[in-house]
């Protein structure tokens, strides 16, 4: 489908839902879809390993809107690939990371939500995770949770104040991450961390990223340090956990789609889960940071075809997926740290050590940058990684530093 046609049938969808939203907020809203002889039938894709989760949830939003819902597992990292891919044919609802929002958005697959939704987005999830539901200043999409790496750590090796600074960690025992061949989503906020930016300020503005300085020196040096670090281990992402369980390392920086595998690794009495610790890069201890990630839910308008109601009830189920009680499963079923204000503030979450490092990571801007969504986020992946790993593995010499950054930074600004 041309991009011109796309925008035209999407344009218009986004006035049939707004028409077709603003009916269903009528307190009839269930009588009027049980009483249907039209059933709407929807696709919906859940993250991989995430179905069962989401049968109870899906059940009662069918049984309370007389809709039919079909629920399949897909890659989310993978989401605007897929949707992009053929519209029409892709799920109606669908899971995606929020640093892809912006080339959904640019590419016409998804469209502002409806005022109403967008308030209630607003309202009821904290700060940083309505942020990244956003993009130019608009909602896109509903946020169902939030994530960022944080410090896992063997309670038996190391204590609370052990864990506060990174050479605490190395100086007591070893830490594990892999520099030899970077994950940049890992590896990339020590830019940050020292000052530099990612996209600007805002992480939208695409010539902002300024990694060319003296501050970017300073972190390529930290990088190729490492080799000599008694305390620290290059280890792959893959084998992080098992050198964590087998005690090659006693600290490993991962997130919580870990968590379960790094308990059965280490016994839950010795797991200790805290936010990052500082680093001192170049004689200035900062603050070390983590990317931060929102969980979103989008709806794509095409495969209705222009039908108000099946776009109505689109938005509706992507709303329901995300809502209160939603949130509350996937943290208990899933580890889903929730973006809701209500569930992240309950007990159950305060006292859940993952959820309160989590929490704490993503509620601070000194502790996480969101991630930027805007087009370019493809290119920095790949280009930031083999920047990155050059220091460490001695493919980029410490002479080099300095020009490799600054033709980084134009690389990235020149990326359409």
């Amino acid at each position: 489908m041309k991009k011109s046609t796309w925008k035209t049938i999407v344009t218009s969808g986004v006035a049939l839902a707004s028409v077709a939203t603003l009916a269903a907020c009528s307190s009839n809203k269930t009588e009027d879809a049980k009483s249907s002889s039209d059933t709407v039938s929807l696709k919906l894709w859940v993250p991989t390993d995430a179905k069962e989760s989401y049968e109870a949830t899906v059940k009662a939003f069918e049984e309370a809107e007389g809709v039919s819902v079909k629920i399949v597992e897909s890659n989310d990292s993978k989401a605007q690939e897929n949707v992009k891919k053929d519209p029409e044919k892709a799920a109606d609802v669908f899971s995606l990371p929020h640093d892809q929002l912006g080339q959904l958005v640019e590419s016409g697959v998804i469209q502002e939500i409806p005022e109403q939704y967008a308030t209630e987005v607003a309202e009821n999830n904290v700060e940083n995770a309505v942020a990244g539901a956003q993009y130019q200043g608009k909602t896109y999409a509903f946020p169902f949770g939030v994530e960022s790496q944080v410090l896992f750590y063997n309670k038996s090796k190391l204590s609370e104040d052990d864990v506060k600074t990174y050479e605490g960690i190395t100086s007591k025992a070893t830490f594990g991450a892999s520099l030899k061949e970077v994950n940049a989503y890992a590896i990339a906020p020590l830019m940050l961390s020292v000052g530099n930016t990612l996209f600007g300020e805002d992480g939208e503005t695409i010539d902002g990223t300024n990694w060319g300085n003296d501050k970017g020196v300073a972190v390529m040096q930290w990088l190729a340090d490492q080799k000599d670090n008694s305390g620290f281990v290059n280890v792959t992402d893959a084998e992080a956990v098992s050198k964590f369980g087998d005690g090659t390392v006693a600290a490993i920086e991962t997130g919580p789609w870990n968590y379960a595998a790094a308990e059965e690794a280490i016994g839950a009495d010795n797991l200790g889960v805290t936010v990052y610790p500082t680093v001192t890069i170049d004689g200035e201890t900062v603050q070390q940071q983590a990317f931060m990630g929102v969980k979103l839910y989008a709806v794509n308008q095409a495969p209705a075809g222009g039908d108000a109601k099946r776009i109505a009830a689109s938005y509706k189920l992507a709303a329901y997926l995300t809502e209160a009680e939603s949130q509350k499963n996937q943290f208990e079923t899933r580890n889903i740290i929730p973006s809701n204000k209500e569930v992240q503030s309950s007990d159950a979450v305060a006292n859940n050590q993952l959820a309160k490092a989590v929490s704490s990571m993503t509620g601070s801007a000194e502790h996480t940058t969101v991630m930027p969504k805007v087009n370019q986020m493809a290119t920095f992946w790949t280009e930031s990684a083999a920047l990155l790993s050059g220091p460490y593995s001695g493919k980029i010499a410490p002479a080099d530093f300095l020009a490799k950054l600054q033709q980084f930074d134009k690389d990235l600004a020149a990326t359409e």
